[in-house]
């Protein structure tokens, strides 16, 4: 019986996942300021939503007190995966279950989002915020002119 080599394998049916940093996503592109994940995890649609309100309150605040101009906000964290279910009695062989919600996987070194035209000294008030909200190692990145 021949085996197939599992690393080469073209038929292999899951991707694996690299637990490397990304080179891509995990430089600040656009912003002065952003934070990016410390540890690879499974975000869910509710998670991402709260971080999604609280910060877009938490920005109209600091931009109404400060007269520096209408801070952008570059948002990252998209839900991309499906999360399917079935229930627990069902036996195999009945196919996929239906979509219950949807999730974003995020890997170590990904930006989750990024900010311009904020003040340095508000920066610090927002990433203690942040990092109580959110469930994993985060890291805080900062390029002011």
């Amino acid at each position: 019986m021949k085996r197939f080599n599992t690393k080469n394998n073209p038929t292999r049916q899951y991707k694996q996942i690299k637990n490397n940093v990304n080179q891509t996503t995990h430089i600040l592109k656009r912003g002065h300021f952003g934070i990016r994940s410390l540890e690879q995890i499974k975000v869910d649609v509710s998670q991402i939503n709260s971080l999604k309100k609280t910060l877009q309150k938490e920005l109209k605040i600091i931009e109404k007190k400060t007269n520096q101009g209408k801070i952008k906000l570059w948002f990252y964290m998209l839900p991309n995966s499906a999360v399917t279910k079935l229930s627990p009695e069902t036996r195999m062989g009945k196919g996929k279950g239906p979509i219950v919600s949807y999730c974003c996987y995020i890997k170590p070194g990904q930006l989750l989002f990024e900010i311009a035209n904020l003040p340095e000294a508000k920066t610090l008030e927002l990433v203690s915020k942040i990092t109580s909200l959110i469930s994993f190692k985060a890291q805080s990145l900062a390029r002011f002119y």
